[in-house]
């Protein structure tokens, strides 16, 4: 998968566009309210418990739009299936008894590698990971809103 553009505002603090301004695009409205999910994931107990969660979470850091619902419904249908995965590992265990007495990796085991890789850059696209959020907010933005107790005790130090 391509990475994620990234934001309107972020690019024009990075000077993206400062060569080329007809090519910077028009800011993606962000949304407060989740959007509908399909009717597959709504069938799902499971997987409309994340959906909430993660559209919930994505509207908190203000990065909720409608052009991320496909993505948004990917996410959510294999991170429920990653976490019907793992309790299949934990109730039948991460191996199987071969016919000539040997062992093997479980079904459950690879699906959970092959759910767990798409999870992780389901993640990262979504900017639901640190290294993402990095990308996605500007650092003056991020900065002047922490707390940064060691940095306010490095200026008393220095007395400033």
């Amino acid at each position: 998968m391509a990475p994620k553009p990234k934001r309107q505002e972020i690019a024009a603090v990075d000077g993206t566009h400062q060569n080329n301004p007809n090519r910077k695009k028009a800011i993606v409205p962000t949304r407060s309210e989740r959007p509908d999910p399909s009717l597959l994931i709504q069938g799902d107990e499971l997987a409309l418990a994340i959906w909430h969660e993660t559209c919930d979470q994505l509207s908190f850091m203000g990065f909720l739009t409608l052009e991320d619902k496909p993505i948004l419904e990917s996410y959510t249908l294999n991170y429920a299936l990653l976490l019907r995965c793992i309790q299949s590992l934990v109730k039948d265990g991460d191996t199987d008894v071969t016919r000539e007495g040997g062992t093997r990796a479980s079904g459950h085991a690879t699906n959970y590698q092959r759910y767990m890789q798409t999870h992780i850059k389901l993640l990262s696209e979504l900017g639901l990971t640190p290294s993402a959020r990095v990308k996605l907010a500007p650092p003056e933005s991020r900065t002047s809103q922490e707390d940064n107790p060691v940095g306010d005790l490095l200026k008393k130090l220095a007395g400033g």
